[in-house]
């Protein structure tokens, strides 16, 4: 099923096989099919609508922006979530697109995927090739992720579910807030908006169950922060460094140990660069998508 979607072009899912079993992902897309694939992945606990003010701005590229499994309107399973299923999943999009080479832009939750994809491509495991990878503010270095209070509460397995089931679109919009150099980044229709998609299909629900992603980075960090440094010359990192989860510290601990990788330090911005000012986060990202050499 197509739908339109005045901000990002069009809108549908699609049906994934993989060896974990068939899901179906929402997927925005913008752009020509013959122009460069740019793969745009969001991050907790919000969705695809992330992209929504900035995929206008990179024209001339392929914009493909999925919900992930358990986020959004995708298919949303009471399963264990983990990437290397949101990684499978991945591949058997883009092959079902016919993209054999990308770029890819990852926010927040989305970086260790981006990381988990480099690790498969560099034991020969995914069928196309990553030109270049773009983070935005997230844990790449797991240590150093300052978790959020919310963030334990929903952990905890006996008062998570019931916490989870009581956010509101206010609550969403404080926290998102909490998270960004300016303040009023999020109004209230943004925050209604993001609630809306996380609550479709009980949603809230699942919260907690996709939190598993914190245990996931202390457990098998050590293989994705490798990956992740032996691909430091196709790497960029466009950072809000006010932003009080994985900021200014975090950007630090990146220039220390991947000095050739690119970065853009954008000045007075939080968590979500890319909503609080879109522009200056959309040319940033432009700049770094450009460093590609071709092969």
């Amino acid at each position: 099923m197509m739908m339109r979607d005045d901000q990002s072009g069009s809108t549908r899912r699609i049906t994934l096989e993989t060896k974990h079993g068939s899901y179906s992902l929402l997927v925005r897309e913008q752009g020509s099919v013959d122009a460069p694939a740019i793969l745009f992945l969001h991050g907790f606990p919000t969705s695809s609508l992330d992209w929504t003010h900035v995929l206008p701005l990179l024209g001339g590229h392929r914009a493909i922006a999925p919900d992930l499994l358990g986020f959004g309107r995708s298919d949303k399973p009471r399963i264990r979530y983990s990437y290397p299923l949101q990684a499978d999943l991945i591949t058997a999009l883009l092959e079902q697109l016919g993209v054999e080479r990308v770029r890819v832009v990852a926010h927040d939750y989305a970086v260790t995927l981006a990381q988990e994809l480099l690790a498969q491509e560099a034991e020969g495991a995914i069928p196309f090739r990553i030109d270049r990878v773009v983070y935005l503010n997230g844990g790449v270095y797991a240590r150093l992720h300052r978790q959020r209070l919310i963030q334990r509460i929903l952990r905890t397995p006996m008062l998570g579910p019931v916490i989870a089931r009581r956010m509101t679109s206010p609550s969403l919009r404080n926290s998102l807030n909490a998270l960004a150099g300016e303040r009023a980044a999020w109004t209230e229709a943004d925050a209604d908006a993001q609630w809306r998609e996380i609550a479709h299909a009980d949603g809230l629900a699942l919260v907690p169950r996709l939190l598993h992603y914190i245990d996931d980075r202390r457990r098998y960090g050590a293989r994705w922060e490798a990956a992740m440094e032996a691909a430091a010359s196709r790497s960029a990192f466009v950072w809000g460094p006010a932003d009080p989860v994985s900021g200014a510290h975090m950007l630090a601990e990146v220039r220390k140990r991947m000095p050739e990788a690119e970065v853009h330090e954008l000045d007075g911005l939080g968590h979500y660069p890319h909503w609080e000012e879109p522009g200056r986060c959309a040319a940033a990202i432009k700049q770094a998508l450009g460093q590609v050499i071709d092969s």
